[in-house]
């Protein structure tokens, strides 16, 4: 008996120490999907930069971030209400997902037709009535799209996030050259579109058969949601916040399209989804920090060493290998995106630390429930960001866009990893 228990108290540590804890097996499982959306992006642009023009590219990219700004819009910023309500939502999870759905679908109609109609994207949308009703469309699908990886997120189901986006990704890859030589103009946004609508059906029908239902029988009691007032000042000040983090990209590919040029928007974006998609992986850890953190506020400081270390695990190789990197990753595109996007690369890599002591500031502030402070931290940030960015583009080019984002990460590094610290020493 004694060698038996002694056998037992040796092995326990080992299986400890090697197998993850639930908050990084789904963090793992959004690193997967992000890695895999990343490469496949990479790999999608390049064909794209390959088999198109870079003014189709440039418009391709106009067209994708209106339509992406658009669909976040209309999501009215439940994908983070999801994240830290739905672990506790209980028997009311069932509702409050198909009233999600609803007001977001209602939201997108309104925004995308506004946009159609206000002729706000001329240079670059579908021309005629049937490229409009396209993009409404896809907007509409979009904004579906993403608040099913909320859901799935919050219902503690990450890896069919993985699933959905990777098979997202390898379809519009697949498709994307039969798309642009039936269109040369349109085909780049077509490939990007079609195959969310499968994705859209699929999970739609997953989630509110099986997914939803053993939620709700797994945790039938509320433990404690906010107040319908209470959820409207968190639902108001995520989403002001949001009005700021996602206009921001969008703002800024216009300017670029507009003062410099589609090439230089080519440039420009490719460059910018190699961050985006690493920004991605270190939103994939914090997502799972605030769903565990909610779901067991009573092991607050144990989710939040185990973000630290999947945040340093991301972060530390990725800007190290990007920056030294960057023009051989750059060229994958062609030899003209590695000569005009490599300093603003590096420069985003970066910034990266910047991002990450904001997520990890964000995270507690949804989970104390003062969203409004992130808010405004948000806000400023983004109006520093901008300034900066139209102060300088006519004199750096796309590089001012870099020099925004250092300067940006400098004064969230000043002001906010202190109070991070401060919030993390009291858990």
């Amino acid at each position: 008996m004694v060698n038996a228990m002694s056998d037992e108290s040796s092995e326990q540590p080992t299986a400890v120490w090697w197998r993850p804890g639930r908050l990084m097996q789904n963090a793992i499982a959004l690193l997967v999907s992000s890695g895999g959306s990343a490469l496949l992006g990479v790999v999608f642009w390049s064909v794209a930069a390959h088999v198109a023009t870079a003014t189709a590219v440039g418009k391709a990219t106009a067209t994708i971030a209106a339509m992406l700004l658009l669909a976040t819009l209309a999501q009215l910023s439940f994908g983070n209400i999801f994240e830290r309500f739905l672990p506790v939502a209980g028997d009311r999870t069932l509702r409050f997902v198909a009233r999600s759905y609803q007001l977001s679908i209602g939201c997108a109609v309104v925004l995308a037709t506004g946009y159609v109609l206000l002729d706000f994207g001329d240079n670059f949308l579908p021309p005629g009535f049937g490229g409009g009703l396209f993009f409404i469309v896809s907007v509409i699908m979009w904004a579906i799209f993403a608040l099913q990886d909320s859901a799935l997120i919050g219902l503690r189901s990450s890896r069919w996030v993985a699933v959905e986006n990777i098979s997202y990704g390898v379809v519009k890859l697949a498709i994307l050259p039969a798309c642009v030589a039936i269109s040369a103009t349109q085909g780049i946004y077509v490939a990007w579109t079609i195959p969310v609508l499968g994705c859209v059906v699929a999970i739609t029908l997953f989630l509110f058969r099986r997914t939803i239902p053993a939620h709700m029988a797994m945790a039938a009691h509320v433990e404690r949601l906010p107040s319908t007032g209470e959820l409207f000042r968190l639902s108001s000040a995520q989403y002001a916040s949001q009005l700021s983090s996602v206009f921001l990209p969008a703002i800024v590919t216009l300017i670029v399209i507009h003062r410099l040029g589609a090439i230089a928007n080519a440039y420009f974006y490719l460059a910018s989804t190699i961050y985006y998609g690493l920004t991605a992986f270190l939103w994939s850890i914090v997502k799972s920090f605030l769903v565990e953190a909610s779901h067991e506020p009573h092991e607050l400081r144990r989710h939040a060493n185990s973000a630290i270390r999947g945040l340093a695990f991301v972060l530390i190789p990725s800007i190290a290998i990007g920056v030294i990197f960057a023009p051989v990753i750059l060229k994958i595109f062609g030899s003209a995106y590695a000569v005009h996007g490599t300093d603003l690369m590096r420069m985003l890599l970066i910034s990266l630390v910047g991002t990450a002591v904001m997520l990890f500031y964000n995270t507690f502030a949804w989970l104390d429930q003062r969203v409004w402070w992130m808010t405004v931290r948000n806000v400023l940030s983004s109006a520093i960001y901008l300034v900066l960015v139209v102060v300088l583009i006519p004199h750096l080019g796309i590089n001012a866009i870099g020099v925004a984002a250092l300067a940006n990460a400098a004064v969230t590094l000043l002001i906010f990893l202190p109070v991070s610290i401060r919030r993390y020493r009291r858990t």
